[in-house]
């Protein structure tokens, strides 16, 4: 066989460089599905802190909320509807030193609502933000909203 000839090529030469294609676009695609990935964690953790805030301020709230006179008086636990409108402050600034870093300043709220006279509920709601940010983000948002509900009643214990 004659080294010049050309005539004969091995098969696979025309394939050669479509490697070099595939390679990038696997690399973006791994790139969009670990964005999506680290978001969808970071949503998951700022909907666990959330709920884990709502129900320590809902302890929290109930302890010092309690009605102590009728309680002395009476020995009924009720809650003094006055105390509770003053917690409502405290109860923000406190959600807000509970929550973490992927919430937006600003945007904690809490409200605490009355159930009964033993009872009140929670809420607890922010704006998480996206970590990697608008990769791979269908909604188009920096943030997602978050909130977290929790009903605490007071009882006896024994």
């Amino acid at each position: 066989m004659n080294q010049g000839d050309s005539s004969t090529t091995v098969s696979g030469d025309r394939d050669r460089g479509s490697a070099l294609l595939l390679v990038p676009v696997g690399v973006l695609i791994v790139t969009l599905l670990a964005s999506i990935t680290v978001d969808s964690a970071a949503a998951f953790v700022a909907q666990r802190e959330a709920t884990a805030a709502a129900s320590s301020l809902a302890n929290d709230v109930l302890t010092l909320a309690v009605d102590e006179a009728a309680l002395r008086r009476h020995g009924v636990y009720r809650l003094d509807p006055a105390q509770l409108r003053h917690l409502r402050p405290w109860a923000e600034r406190a959600a807000s030193d509970r929550l973490s870093a992927v919430f937006e300043p600003g945007s904690i709220s809490v409200a605490v609502t009355p159930v009964g006279p033993a009872a009140v509920r929670v809420s607890v709601s922010g704006s998480a933000r996206r970590i990697i940010g608008l990769i791979g983000n269908v909604g188009g948002t920096a943030t997602r909203r978050i909130q977290a509900h929790t009903t605490g009643r007071i009882q006896l214990s024994g």
